[in-house]
């Protein structure tokens, strides 16, 4: 129940902030900054921390942006570094340019793994990640003198529309996409909390059945996988790439991303679902068929909470532009790599976000906590079968 002139108030000021190019030489200089990126491509200091407070990797081997000169631009003008590349969403032109199936699939996690970190750590990101504003810069042919692991990097262009983030609204997307990876639902439900995108006196109990049920039925599902950025060398046959002419000649004009996920989804219908997994649950064989009916009707009767669950939550302008930004990114990220999705690319990263002392740590915690769970069921299910009520008996009784 939220009042949409309550989110055109909030997201004026963004939006007019794109029409004052000073605005956006700032964003361009504090995006390069907090990713280390200088100019020409090379590396440099860089001004964000992970969660450890210790200074996060420079992202040039996998990230540029035009050099925007502060100095030079006016509200009316802005001046930036040449930077060529071909549109990311190009196939025919990606193909001329040497960039190969593996080459797009890193290219798309890049862009899963760039987000996350706007996102979590800078807590500042461009709103506006469409195919006319995301390019690639091919590596270096093999035949130059550079590092034969070099892979093409992805451009970032246009800082005219970017947002900040609150510290609580950071750390709960952050604890909202481990929830889904881990698919824990009191995971989901507490950092939907934090997000503050729940109103007072939400149901919890219900949002939380909504979201486990999600799971349970794989509405919701993250792939677990390796990172494809990690120790790989790129072949040198593969490594074909256009001129600086023939780049510019492609160049990176205006376009619409597809519809893909937004943050939301975890609770709501399945119109934009990731795609499946190759991971499936196999029932016991003799009770597979009355299982599957039975599903149906949960879901049935799920989906018949879902108008009263969505009632439970608002949209602050912040997580408006977070949800259209994750919607570009979806349909780039697919058009890269058609089993691109937001969660599953940045879920190797998180632990370059938290630092890696810090990760093990919870991530430590989370696996002594799911092992205390499981013993406690276990302890429940033995004391039910022996027709005992297992919920008179407590601990040190």
């Amino acid at each position: 129940k939220q009042s949409w002139t309550d989110i055109f108030d909030d997201a004026r000021e963004i939006l007019y902030r794109e029409i004052d190019y000073r605005d956006e030489a700032d964003n361009a200089a504090r995006f390069a900054s907090e990713f280390g990126l200088g100019r020409g491509g090379m590396p440099a200091p860089v001004s964000s921390l992970s969660l450890d407070g210790r200074a996060l990797p420079s992202a040039h081997k996998w990230l540029r942006t035009p050099y925007a000169y502060r100095e030079l631009s006016s509200e009316k003008l802005l001046v930036m570094e040449y930077v060529p590349s071909v549109k990311a969403s190009d196939d025919g032109a990606l193909t001329a340019a040497g960039i190969t199936v593996e080459d797009r699939e890193y290219l798309a996690e890049s862009l899963g793994r760039s987000y996350l970190r706007q996102f979590a750590c800078h807590r500042f990101f461009s709103t506006d990640p469409h195919p006319g504003n995301l390019g690639v810069e091919p590596p270096p042919p093999p035949s130059s003198s550079g590092p034969e692991d070099e892979w093409p990097r992805l451009v970032f262009y246009d800082f005219g529309q970017a947002c900040e983030l609150r510290p609580d609204q950071a750390r709960g997307i952050l604890e909202a996409i481990e929830g889904i990876v881990d698919m824990d639902a009191d995971g989901c439900v507490d950092a939907f909390d934090r997000m503050g995108v729940l109103v007072d006196g939400a149901d919890l109990e219900k949002v939380r059945r909504k979201v486990r049920s999600n799971f349970e039925t794989g509405k919701i599902k993250a792939k677990r996988r390796a990172s494809r950025m990690g120790t790989r060398r790129r072949p040198a046959a593969a490594s074909s790439s256009s001129s600086p002419s023939e780049m510019s000649s492609v160049g990176v004009d205006g376009g619409n991303g597809a519809n893909g996920a937004n943050p939301t989804t975890v609770i709501a219908d399945t119109e934009t679902q990731a795609p499946p997994t190759t991971t499936t649950t196999i029932d016991d064989d003799n009770e597979e068929d009355n299982d599957d009916d039975e599903e149906d009707d949960e879901d049935e009767d799920e989906d018949e909470d879902d108008p009263e669950v969505m009632e439970y939550f608002i949209l602050p302008a912040e997580y408006a532009f977070v949800a259209r930004a994750i919607s570009q990114m979806d349909g780039v990220g697919r058009k890269l790599d058609p089993e691109f999705d937001f969660v599953s690319a940045s879920a190797p990263h998180i632990v370059e976000i938290k630092g890696t002392t810090k990760y093990l740590r919870e991530e430590a915690k989370k696996r002594a906590m799911s092992w205390e769970k499981k013993a406690a069921e276990w302890q429940r299910g033995l004391f039910e079968r022996f027709g005992f009520d297992a919920g008179s008996y407590r601990k040190g009784g």
